[in-house]
């Protein structure tokens, strides 16, 4: 069970660290008018999360093909070596790759903030889910949780702490904001610029570090 919380919680660490997210939040904090945007955007990031996983490990459970006969936490722990050679892989991929396309994204982004609806922020939230990444991450989550075989109380427990962890990365700073909107000014725009500068690079190293631990910590349980 020890094995099984742990993975949840670099599954979900894992995927709160991602300079996308975080930058898109800030971006609607920043914004003319951020009270339209920054609830709804939170909203709907947080809901995607949770359909994702819980759809993930409700769906897994109703799969055709029988799984071998392994103990439980033999299951999460080849999950959990999967899962961390493929953020080996991606984190690769940040190093080599350069971060043009995601800025672009974002220029993009943020001149449409200034006449968005509340609902547009609400499918924003909900589309950050479907980056490969996060779904990786989510339906992994899901297939552990799935694993398990517990109640449903216990069950939506893990998929609402899991959603709770990965956004984070969202949660932080517009709890921030909605505590002091003129003094989280300062703080977001040299944050915003910071992760312009060094985001990518930050998040992978971050993400090798987990994939790595993820792959050893998770050999050492079989």
């Amino acid at each position: 069970m020890l094995s099984t919380f742990s993975s949840l919680a670099f599954f979900a660490l894992a995927g709160a660290i991602s300079t996308v997210p975080v930058s898109v939040t800030i971006m609607i904090l920043l914004s003319p008018d951020p009270r339209r945007g920054a609830l709804p955007f939170l909203i709907g990031s947080l809901a995607g999360s949770i359909v994702v996983v819980g759809l993930s490990a409700v769906g897994l459970q109703f799969l055709p093909v029988s799984p071998p006969r392994l103990h439980k936490d033999e299951w999460v722990a080849q999950i959990a070596i999967v899962t961390g050679a493929l953020l080996i892989a991606y984190s690769l991929y940040l190093f080599v790759s350069k971060g043009g396309r995601d800025n672009a994204m974002l220029g993009k982004m943020k001149s449409r903030f200034r006449s968005a609806r509340p609902w547009e922020f609400v499918v924003l939230g909900l589309g950050l889910n479907l980056r490969p990444k996060a779904i990786l991450l989510a339906v992994t989550a899901g297939a552990v949780i799935s694993v398990q075989e517990l109640q449903p109380l216990p069950s939506s427990l893990l998929i609402l702490a899991y959603a709770a962890v990965v956004q984070s990365a969202i949660i932080i700073p517009v709890a921030v904001w909605l505590r002091s909107p003129e003094r989280a000014q300062v703080p977001l725009t040299a944050l915003f610029n910071w992760l312009q500068r060094n985001g990518r690079r930050i998040a992978a190293i971050a993400t090798l570090t987990i994939g790595i631990f993820l792959v050893g910590y998770s050999i050492l349980q079989l």
